[in-house]
């Protein structure tokens, strides 16, 4: 699983589309427990190398910190734009990388000056001490999976 961090985000998007992706899972696991907390987020983006099928890419983050998913408030689960990675210092946790999924702007228009900026604005954010992804094969994505919805549980 590569890295996921600001320097590398690049060679992500390089493979994949993320506009009009969606979100199709968010798993949290272990929320209260300090250090112990992950996060697994599937999102459907388009793989630009084998003709723009849909792809599920699922992010991983180990020492999750913050998070905030306003599912119903706004954020439909569509990105209009790529995510954005930033990394900043957070007074309790020391360094984290931020993974934002709704960024108000969207890449190269949006750049938070700090943490605060992306806690604030964003409707759809994961704060997390490390970040990996891979792709997943579409039987993975609830949206992709050919058959029933329980086929892809």
């Amino acid at each position: 699983m590569p890295l996921l961090t600001p320097e590398t985000l690049g060679d992500l998007l390089a493979e994949y589309d993320f506009d009009n992706g969606c979100v199709t899972r968010v798993g949290i696991d272990d929320p209260f427990t300090p250090g112990g907390a992950s996060a697994r987020i599937v999102v459907d983006a388009r793989d630009r190398e084998h003709g723009w099928p849909w792809t599920p890419i699922e992010f991983r983050l180990a020492g999750l910190r913050d998070y905030r998913l306003e599912h119903g408030k706004g954020f439909s689960g569509m990105l209009y734009f790529d995510p954005v990675v930033s990394r900043f210092a957070d007074e309790t946790h020391g360094e984290l990388l931020y993974l934002d999924l709704d960024p108000v702007d969207g890449p190269g228009q949006y750049e938070p000056v700090d943490a605060v900026d992306i806690v604030g604005r964003s409707q759809c954010f994961f704060a997390a001490e490390q970040i990996s992804w891979h792709v997943l094969s579409p039987e993975e994505s609830p949206r992709l999976a050919s058959g029933s919805p329980s086929s892809a549980e």
